[in-house]
């Protein structure tokens, strides 16, 4: 299966690709945003509680006490605790760093791919704007050229007497320029008689195909004739079957063909198809004529 691919669709992809990271990147960031505010929150929450256990291990009168003892438990452990939670909030904080980073490395890439897209864009509407512009140049130039060879040079294709000419020049006066109008003729082949021709044609050359041997005599017409035959189904029109239809067959030794051979000659007729024109020009009188392209 082929697939069809636009001149900006790789932008639109890959568009479509940083999109879908950016989405992610700022989701992560939201996460280790909210990942921090609580790791703070955990830290003036606990220094908090311990600030209060210090107030009130200032506030004991009686010293040894069990009380005593768990409330200078607590104030002693803060430090290291203190010091946990705040690497705990550094490592987050570093995380936000690499992905803020990350998030304003793959939006300065959107925006550089957004600015690719819309100079191709522009490119590419240029490009089908001029295409378009051109084609409706070669549009209006092909009708105009055709509607000025039927006004004044197809008809000069007809004689005096009305009868079609084969061809017509027309040559600049300097001698340099020249406009040839031609009928084209298509040989065509009327297809009942055709069809009984081929049946005919058929016969013999399968009578000599079983034959053990064909006769060294017979053996040019046997050629000939399977020559004629496209996949058995249609006749080449060309040399093999003007040089068949123009020799002399005996019908008593050759029925099959002659009776083909006298279809095939009524079959066969020439149609008058579209006119056109050739154009040539050349550098002066005494070079040739150098065909010129219409298109």
């Amino acid at each position: 299966m082929t697939t069809t691919k636009t001149a900006n669709g790789g932008f639109k992809t890959k568009i479509a690709e940083l999109e879908r990271k950016i989405r992610k990147a700022k989701k992560d960031l939201e996460r280790l945003v909210r990942l921090e505010t609580a790791s703070r929150n955990r830290w003036t929450k606990a220094y908090q509680a311990v600030f209060g256990n210090a107030m009130k291990l200032a506030e004991l009168k009686v010293a040894g006490t069990k009380k005593q003892k768990d409330l200078g438990e607590k104030v002693t452990r803060w430090p290291k605790e203190s010091q946990r939670l705040t690497k705990e909030r550094d490592l987050y904080r570093e995380k936000i760093k690499t992905e803020e980073q990350k998030l304003a490395a793959l939006g300065a890439e959107l925006a550089t791919v957004k600015e690719q897209e819309l100079n191709e864009t522009r490119s590419v509407d240029e490009i089908v704007t001029q295409v378009f512009g051109l084609n409706d140049a070669v549009v209006r130039a092909s009708t105009d050229r055709e509607a000025c060879l039927k006004r004044h040079v197809f008809p000069r294709l007809l004689d005096e007497k009305g009868k079609l000419r084969r061809q017509v020049s027309f040559t600049s006066s300097n001698g340099l320029r020249r406009v040839v109008a031609m009928v084209n003729t298509l040989t065509v082949i009327q297809g009942d008689l055709a069809a009984k021709a081929k049946q005919l044609i058929q016969e013999f050359f399968d009578r000599f195909q079983k034959a053990a041997a064909v006769d060294e005599v017979v053996r040019p017409l046997y050629e000939l004739t399977r020559e004629l035959l496209v996949e058995r189904v249609d006749f080449k029109v060309g040399p093999d079957l003007y040089r068949f239809i123009s020799m002399e067959l005996d019908e008593d030794i050759f029925p099959e063909l002659a009776q083909a051979q006298a279809l095939l000659r009524q079959s066969i007729r020439s149609e008058k198809t579209t006119s056109y024109i050739r154009i040539y020009q050349r550098k002066d009188r005494t070079h040739p004529w150098e065909v010129v392209p219409q298109s």
